[in-house]
């Protein structure tokens, strides 16, 4: 059981179309980016975890810090290695892929899908469809239609025009078109920002306050990521001074952080990510603050296929009533999110994912594909 190398491997593999995210806007994506981790074990195990970026900076301090912490450490000392990790991070950002493949490694050696060791309360979970990108009234109806006849009772739509009242008016329109079929939550990206092409002008308290009151009228699930992530009096704020659910979190880092948004009530939803933010030990323990605290817990899960990682976490804590589904045609189907995994994640006819039932992460690298793509090798 003990961990004898850890390989890295950097992928970039282009996409069929342009994606124009809300978060990077003016600059479309035309990669997706996948740093694998891979973790051997003396009885021959191979452990996968993968990010959703092309990770220089960690192949950076791979033979210095990464491999170190790891090789010669049992497979069940997670929690040490996370610790480790943590560390890391302070010279290479997001190493928590690591501790994933750790977990895919210990859920092989004995036989159980990582659910169920970390606590295996649901054996399916509720998705809502997650968009990334703006698109026009007729466009989202259309979407709209499209997932209602894939089982989902709820999509999440971005708000992230340069005016906010934008957004009000064609979320309304289409609210309006959809009627009580599909379930919308909102994400307005203000919780941090890329230094891209285009800026999107940021919220102050009193904007997000103003946008939350329209919102309010038109009778959204929640309002995801209304102020800057790290603003806990602000959040804190307009979250007493709405009335709808505010949902975020997803790139504060480690449980201190969490421990303060919670401290100041910033949120009614907590949406730390397994994959960029503190691996599976440290979002258990987020997990149950937030549980402690009466709020939801639901991983976010922008990544990739091996991001949904995130799935064993919602099936395996109490408080987790759904989960982010990535997923927008044409820029962003399950077949493009999903293309270093031999299958893709999918939804039932009534929009449940089933949590995977083999060893481990229960999915398959396609080795082949990643192969063909791999830019850096460590």
């Amino acid at each position: 059981m003990k961990i004898i190398d850890a390989k890295l491997q950097v992928v970039e593999v282009p996409l069929p179309h342009p994606f124009p995210s809300t978060w990077n806007p003016g600059n479309p994506e035309t990669k997706l980016f996948v740093t694998i981790a891979e973790i051997i074990t003396d009885d021959g195990i191979h452990g996968y975890g993968a990010a959703c970026d092309s990770s220089q900076l960690l192949a950076g301090i791979w033979d210095t810090h990464i491999r170190p912490l790891v090789i010669g450490k049992e497979i069940t000392q997670v929690e040490a290695i996370n610790t480790g990790l943590v560390n890391a991070s302070l010279y290479a950002y997001r190493p928590w892929c690591v501790e994933v493949a750790v977990w895919d490694a210990l859920g092989k050696y004995a036989n159980l899908p990582i659910y169920k060791m970390l606590g295996g309360v649901q054996d399916k979970v509720l998705a809502y469809a997650s968009t990334g990108s703006l698109k026009s009234v007729e466009e989202r109806v259309e979407d709209a239609e499209r997932y209602i006849a894939e089982g989902f009772k709820m999509m999440k739509l971005r708000a992230h025009h340069d005016d906010p009242f934008e957004d009000v008016r064609i979320i309304a329109e289409i609210k309006k078109r959809v009627g009580d079929k599909l379930k919308i939550a909102v994400d307005a990206n203000q919780g941090w920002f890329f230094t891209g092409k285009r800026s999107v002008a940021k919220w102050d308290l009193k904007k997000a306050l103003n946008v939350c009151r329209a919102f309010e009228e038109i009778g959204i699930e929640w309002i995801e990521e209304p102020l800057y992530g790290y603003d806990f009096e602000g959040l804190a704020e307009l979250r007493k001074r709405t009335t709808l659910h505010v949902a975020g979190g997803e790139l504060n880092a480690q449980v201190h952080e969490y421990r303060d948004l919670i401290k100041h009530n910033c949120f009614d939803i907590y949406q730390m990510d397994v994959v960029l933010s503190g691996g599976f030990v440290q979002n258990r323990k987020v997990a149950a603050m937030a549980e402690a605290e009466n709020k939801i817990y639901t991983p976010h899960t922008w990544t990739h296929g091996m991001g949904m990682a995130a799935l064993h976490m919602a099936g395996a804590v109490s408080n987790c009533p759904f989960i982010e589904y990535c997923y927008d045609p044409p820029y962003w189907p399950y077949e493009v999110r999903d293309m270093m995994l031999t299958e893709p994640l999918v939804v039932d006819k009534d929009g449940y994912m089933a949590l995977p039932q083999k060893p481990g992460l229960g999915v398959e690298i396609n080795h082949e594909l990643m192969d063909k793509y791999t830019v850096l090798r460590k």
